[in-house]
């Protein structure tokens, strides 16, 4: 299977420099990048890629993806109101096959903007991995274990995370991974922890969890324990392997220090926090200190979009506001975030345009009313471009987005089921 990409613009690595290229891909690995058009063999797919911009697939490193069932549910209301009013009553009736509809929705919504690989913790992960193997995207999924005693139901919950490891790790070809996923310091007791910990480096699999994402559940942690809640982890172990921290908003300095010092990867999720009141992570402030910083939406009931486009230009814009920088955070970097830095924190061969690398790429065209001119495509994919710029996306070689339309996911049967079953979820 070959697909040549013809007169395309390459953005990656050095986000300032765009030259016009062809790219082949040779089953899932990038085979050729080539300033001269390239040899196309018999049968070969051709895209013409003439004024598109070609960059790696976007990571969404922090999702909850049947949550799309529950958009624009108790809006206003900050994190535990939301959770407890609006949320948990509704997921108390969530069946499998509605959270397989539900994954589909987000999952075509990924798609559609440039996502080609996520990291998801939720529940009924069974479904959501049948939806993920349909739609073709990467993932690494998760069950999120709440329990506060190693009792029959902790055990219980700790068996059910193990089972998503030993169901879906190396599923698809490889393009579904597996975790292991404590959901937060004060959602499970320590004993669970250490068990969960436990499981994750047995299986060698990535440790997935929330971590300091409200004041409220920080200052609560400090008061109850006399350390942060990302000292407590660490004295754990939950550092001694690869870990992915979710939000990370409230953490001071000596916090950013012992996260960098462990190589813990922090997914920033900025318009869920913004609109729950969760605050702002400082960004900023961890990636100087050295700590990895990818990108993640969320679920979308926390941020209605899951558009990582929009996500970039948000997380950029809110720390030269906080910080009264306009130098805080440029466009290349929050690209690097939602594409290198996303790929390494989940264990992926994917964050660059490069021969030997996974072929997930996305093609945007920036000859739009809203993006032209384009003197850099960094600059326009970031603050002027959106989902809908995006025209093509491909993941090990595979087309799961052609010229604007959904190849892998029927999108009318999709938005069909998820009509039908909205007014379940209304009340």
């Amino acid at each position: 299977m070959e697909t040549i990409i013809t007169n395309v613009t390459l953005l990656g690595g050095d986000a300032a420099s765009m030259r016009k290229v062809s790219l082949r891909i040779d089953g899932t690995r990038i085979g050729a990048i080539g300033d001269q058009l390239l040899s196309v063999e018999p049968g070969a797919t051709v895209i013409d890629g003439g004024g598109k911009l070609a960059l790696p697939g976007l990571v969404n490193a922090h999702t909850h993806l049947p949550m799309a069932l529950f958009r624009g549910l108790g809006d206003d209301l900050p994190l535990r109101e939301w959770l407890e009013e609006a949320i948990w009553p509704r997921e108390s009736r969530l069946t499998s096959q509605d959270a397989y509809w539900g994954s589909l929705l987000g999952l075509a919504a990924m798609v559609r903007s440039g996502t080609t690989a996520l990291a998801d913790m939720y529940f009924h992960v069974d479904a959501i991995g049948k939806a993920v193997e349909e739609a073709g995207m990467r993932a690494v999924l998760s069950y999120g274990i709440i329990a506060q005693d190693l009792d029959a139901r902790g055990r219980e919950e700790l068996a059910r995370a193990e089972t998503v490891v030993e169901r879906w790790e190396g599923r698809n070809g490889g393009r579904i991974r597996a975790a292991i996923s404590p959901h937060a310091p004060h959602t499970v007791g320590e004993r669970v922890w250490r068990e969960a910990i436990g499981l994750a480096r047995h299986h060698g699999v990535l440790l997935h969890t929330h971590l300091a994402e409200t004041r409220e559940e920080v200052r609560a942690w400090r008061s109850r324990t006399g350390e942060s809640p990302v000292v407590s982890l660490d004295r754990m172990g939950a550092f001694g392997g690869p870990t992915l921290a979710a939000h990370c908003v409230h953490v001071d300095a000596d916090d950013i220090a012992l996260l960098a010092e462990r190589g813990v990867c922090v997914a920033h999720c900025p318009k869920s926090n913004a609109k729950l009141g969760s605050g702002v992570a400082p960004v900023r402030a961890l990636r100087a200190a050295g700590v990895r910083v990818a990108l993640g939406t969320d679920g979308a009931a926390a941020n209605d979009g899951l558009d990582l486009i929009e996500e970039m230009r948000f997380a950029a814009l809110l720390q030269k506001a906080t910080t009264e920088d306009p130098a805080a955070l440029s466009a290349g970097d929050v690209l690097e975030m939602a594409t290198s830095a996303g790929s390494a924190a989940l264990g992926l061969n994917a964050g660059e345009l490069a021969v030997g690398h996974e072929a997930d790429l996305v093609l945007v065209d920036l000859d739009r009313v809203e993006t032209l001119p384009h003197p850099s495509g960094a600059v326009s994919l970031v603050y002027a471009a959106g989902g809908a710029s995006v025209r093509d996306v491909i993941v090990a070689g595979e087309v799961l987005l052609r010229d604007g339309e959904l190849v892998t996911i029927d999108e009318e049967r999709v938005k069909e089921e998820v009509k039908r079953l909205a007014g379940r979820y209304r009340n």
